[in-house]
């Protein structure tokens, strides 16, 4: 999927600025010994809406996401495209990237209710955290809250408006080539 600043929402990063700062990020929080963690978010029933809508209404939806996780203070939000955004929360374990993204779903779900989408337009986010003196890549980190966002959709009721940091299937550790034990879960 391929991105120009026209598509970007203020405040956010493209998918190749925000790949480069999850690099950064994941170098800085290793070389301190400080957590790090990362939020990826997908729209619930957006491209269902959006076929029926004209597209400024769309992208006012998008800007909408993006300004929320923009505000967030110490973290850095890139829209890395279409509906699908992702949280940089350098500082942040596991139980605070949480409670940040139950935050957020909440957040999204009153920012987005005034377009009256049927099926209301929700976010599901997956949430991961670096673990602790284990190494990792931001690579890595990002593929498991991807994990976990797509396993929120596709595995548990009601497969929308949802956050998640637990456990996966093992097959889907083994998809990642990630060692389930050493990444922390909720």
């Amino acid at each position: 999927m391929t991105q120009d600043s026209h598509s970007t929402p203020a405040g956010t990063l493209t998918r190749e600025q925000g790949l480069q700062a999850l690099d950064q990020a994941a170098k800085a929080a290793q070389s301190a010994g400080q957590p790090l963690a990362v939020l990826t978010l997908d729209l619930d029933h957006f491209k269902a809406w959006s076929d029926g809508v004209d597209a400024r209404s769309a992208a006012q939806a998008i800007a909408a996401v993006g300004s929320l996780l923009a505000a967030e203070a110490g973290a850095q939000a890139s829209h890395l495209g279409g509906d699908e955004f992702m949280q940089i929360m350098p500082g942040a374990d596991l139980p605070a990237a949480l409670a940040t993204a139950e935050r957020l779903r909440d957040a999204i779900a009153g920012a987005l209710a005034h377009f009256e989408a049927l099926p209301p337009l929700t976010a599901t986010l997956g949430v991961a955290a670096a673990p602790a003196g284990a190494p990792w890549s931001g690579t890595t980190l990002l593929s498991l809250a991807d994990a976990r966002m797509t396993f929120a959709k596709k595995r548990l009721e009601p497969h929308h408006n949802l956050a998640y940091g637990g456990a996966l299937p093992s097959d889907w550790y083994t998809r990642l080539d990630i060692d389930p034990q050493k990444w922390p879960t909720a």
